[in-house]
């Protein structure tokens, strides 16, 4: 894009200002994992943290959130998601939150097994490791594959015990079409989409 992705403007606000007032209404906390550019969200008012891992990318930038993280369980977006809304998080923490009441069951009667560690959306074929939950367990295996270099987020995810969500199910709960849900902004033409998109639903609104 040649630009920071994160402070483009969609419908008026930065990508990351309006996924910052969506989670608010679901999140305790806030972090943001500012990779190279720290500095350009200080503004925001929130905790910006530095990669453990610099220059490795998106895997180092979830290392250094759910390393910072206080809860048990984080949800994850890309800063370039400009449709992921409220309900779309609030659905992904009630999973997440049913995996550990069912955790904490199992360990009361005696029949633990292995914990959950992720619930991440599929929407149309496609997995979505940067709109997730994971457990803060995660954490170990996560180290390892930047030690070895290894910065594919699939490669590392096929390796969790994780819960896949069908994107039809995300789609019904953000009450938007489930291509929309995890659209991210890699090339002009996709930014030019966005603008597009949400142009169209204004416009619907109207009438």
């Amino acid at each position: 894009m040649g630009q920071n992705k994160a402070l483009l403007p969609v419908g008026g606000v930065p990508v990351i200002e309006r996924l910052i007032r969506e989670l608010e209404e679901v999140a305790a906390e806030i972090l943001i994992a500012g990779g190279s550019q720290p500095e350009a969200y200080n503004h925001l008012g929130k905790d910006v943290i530095s990669d453990v891992f610099p220059g490795l990318g998106p895997l180092a930038g979830l290392h250094a959130g759910l390393q910072a993280a206080s809860t048990s369980w984080s949800l994850t977006v890309a800063c370039d998601m400009p449709f992921a809304n409220r309900d779309v998080f609030q659905w992904l923490a009630e999973r997440a939150l049913l995996a550990e009441e069912g955790q904490k069951r199992d360990t009361v009667s005696g029949e633990a097994g292995s914990a959950l560690e992720a619930v991440i959306p599929i929407v149309q074929g496609q997995v979505q490791p940067l709109l997730a939950s994971y457990r803060r367990s995660v954490l170990p295996g996560l180290e390892r594959e930047l030690q070895a270099g290894n910065l594919k987020l699939t490669r590392w995810t096929e390796a969790l015990r994780a819960e896949y969500v069908n994107g039809f199910a995300l789609a019904a709960a953000a009450g938007m079409p489930q291509e929309r849900i995890p659209f991210n902004m890699n090339r002009p033409g996709d930014y030019r989409q966005a603008l597009d998109w949400l142009d169209a639903s204004t416009d619907k609104g109207k009438h």
